[in-house]
């Protein structure tokens, strides 16, 4: 029951000194835990790289640029079959693997699930006003951080798209979603999400160009296949 479950949990960071030891506590105090912590390094010019050694994860150095290719760089490296996400600045709730896992256990033919998640604000830190209002609500977890998927997912629907820097997420899982295969759900919180006013996401002009590039491609597809 307490043996490691066969997850690789990616952790990007990038300059995160200050939040990174609770993320990765709150990953590495799982029960059962996970099977490997991949922390991959944006070229951080502060202790980040320290504090993931320190906490025994393994480190690898990014290649690419920006937060889709580091994901897709880590995926790559990871030596187990089911991999999830924690970003540097969030979460995970004390018993989010333990959730995530029994939900697929019961649907032994997913290949993905989510738990719902809530924003928080960080300490020492600004929120734009958008997020303030999401606060304290618990929303379905269409983020990396609350996934927990399966390496044939990535392999039939792709990975992350490395030409979006902010709709990259909302790309994949609409993939996701349009697969024979779609994400099931728990309604149990999993991830506290950080609310960062310097977060790509509060790029609200370059959010709305990136989405419309995403629903452009769905219509599509959509077009190609009307009948997935």
């Amino acid at each position: 029951m307490n043996e490691p479950a066969l997850v690789s949990v990616i952790v990007p960071v990038r300059n995160a000194a200050t939040h990174l030891p609770k993320a990765l506590a709150s990953v590495q105090s799982q029960k059962p835990g996970p099977a490997e912590v991949i922390v991959i390094d944006g070229g951080s010019t502060d202790d980040s790289v320290a504090i993931a050694q320190a906490h025994g994860t393994r480190v690898i150095h990014q290649e690419g640029r920006g937060l889709a290719a580091a994901r897709n760089q880590a995926i790559h490296a990871c030596r187990h079959p089911w991999i999830a996400f924690c970003d540097a600045d969030d979460r995970w709730t004390d018993d989010a693997l333990a959730i995530r896992m029994r939900a697929l256990q019961a649907n032994p033919s997913a290949w993905a699930v989510i738990g719902q998640v809530v924003r928080e604000q960080l300490a020492g830190t600004e929120a734009t006003a958008a997020q303030l209002e999401q606060v304290g609500r618990p929303v379905p977890g269409f983020t990396p951080g609350a996934l927990i998927a399966h390496r044939t997912a990535f392999e039939r629907i792709g990975f992350f798209d490395e030409s979006l820097a902010i709709g990259t997420d909302s790309d994949w899982f609409i993939r996701l979603q349009e697969s024979p295969h779609p994400a099931i759900q728990v309604e149990s919180v999993v991830l506290y999400k950080g609310a960062r006013g310097t977060s790509l996401s509060s790029d609200v002009q370059a959010y709305r160009r990136e989405l419309l590039t995403v629903a452009r491609r769905f219509i599509g597809r959509r077009r190609t296949n009307p009948n997935p």
